[in-house]
């Protein structure tokens, strides 16, 4: 292709990928709901308000920790077998603990009447319950993954000890460059 053919399909193309590309992106962004914009009670958003930005020190030229608990996203993640889900509370774009590997800070709120009660503190770039578990004083167990680079990380398993999820086991893996997982042995973690 010559490049004056280039040249005058270049615009055509790129009009083309951004028309299909800006519907993705408006989906994408209404799937993510802030704390501020999160239909919680406000008793239970104060609750979740309070414990999240006390994990924050107000630093010059940063973001106060309300303002980071506030921007916070909020999912819901089902680990008891009845009641309601608990709530799941992930680092913001205001969040300066947030790396560039992906991992950042995660709490788990559970529901106590109109209370949110901490259940949870860490952080890695997800959670969610371990695969093959029992429940544990009601609640599945749960595993946070960290990524230390390109292509290896850890592991964290937790259980619940009917008042708050306490390290079980770590491991590690390492990903080779045809993307196998290889994983560690499992083993104490360290603090």
């Amino acid at each position: 292709m010559s490049p004056s053919t280039l040249a005058s399909i270049m615009p055509i193309c790129c009009a083309l990928t951004l028309a299909f590309c800006l519907p993705l992106v408006a989906q994408s962004s209404n799937t993510r709901v802030s704390l501020r914009d999160a239909h919680l009670s406000a008793q239970v958003k104060s609750d979740i308000v309070a414990i999240v930005a006390g994990h924050f020190q107000d630093m010059p030229d940063s973001p106060s920790g309300r303002t980071i608990a506030l921007s916070s996203w909020v999912s819901e993640l089902h680990l008891a077998r009845s009641g309601p889900p608990v709530i799941e509370i992930d680092g913001g774009p205001d969040d300066y603990n947030n790396g560039a590997t992906g991992n950042g800070d995660i709490w788990l709120f559970r529901r106590a009447g109109n209370h949110a009660v901490l259940i949870f503190s860490g952080g890695g770039f997800s959670i969610s319950p371990e695969s093959k578990t029992v429940y544990h004083n009601g609640m599945l167990d749960i595993h946070t993954a960290w990524n230390m680079s390109c292509c290896n990380g850890g592991i964290e398993v937790y259980r619940f000890d009917g008042h708050k999820y306490k390290p079980a086991y770590c491991y590690d893996y390492e990903t080779d460059e045809d993307g196998n997982m290889k994983f560690g042995p499992h083993g104490k973690c360290d603090d």
